[in-house]
């Protein structure tokens, strides 16, 4: 007989959290996604830099309005889900069609599929307090045509 590891109950919430985001990301819903974050918390894309830049509320919205903006077919697989302490680690390919500039890369229309991890990280309410966000820069680059 096969023995399974259980989950805790407070694993399971955060991965269900984890995946309202992602759901709510598909929907573009933002004001969906951002009910689940402290707009307080740090917000980090990990190929700018080794801290985060800025808030949630604020850089993190705008960074997903502006990538909905510029990628209106945006859409997520997440591939798998892992739980540490309190964090959870999301492998989700991203994927899309750029229709307008964006970060300082001129829209061609060209699609990309980038694999990318995310980490939210929880507090003991068990909303996200922090997302890092990392991904293959060079390699989404050389797919939009940079």
């Amino acid at each position: 007989m096969k023995t399974t590891q259980q989950e805790s109950l407070t694993d399971l919430t955060r991965k269900g959290t984890s995946i309202e985001f992602f759901s709510a990301y598909q929907e573009k819903e933002i004001d969906r996604m951002m009910a689940l974050f402290d707009p307080n918390g740090d917000f980090w894309l990990m190929p700018l830099g080794p801290e985060p830049q800025g808030t949630i509320g604020e850089l993190g919205k705008n960074f997903w309005v502006g990538v909905m903006d510029a990628f209106p077919d945006i859409d997520n697989t997440v591939d798998k889900m892992t739980t540490e302490g309190d964090r959870v680690i999301c492998n989700v390919v991203l994927f899309g069609t750029q229709k307008k500039d964006f970060a300082g890369i001129t829209s061609k229309g060209l699609k990309f599929n980038s694999d990318h991890i995310f980490i939210f990280r929880f507090n003991e309410e068990d909303r996200i307090t922090s997302v890092a966000i990392d991904w293959d820069h060079e390699h989404f680059q050389k797919q939009l045509g940079v």
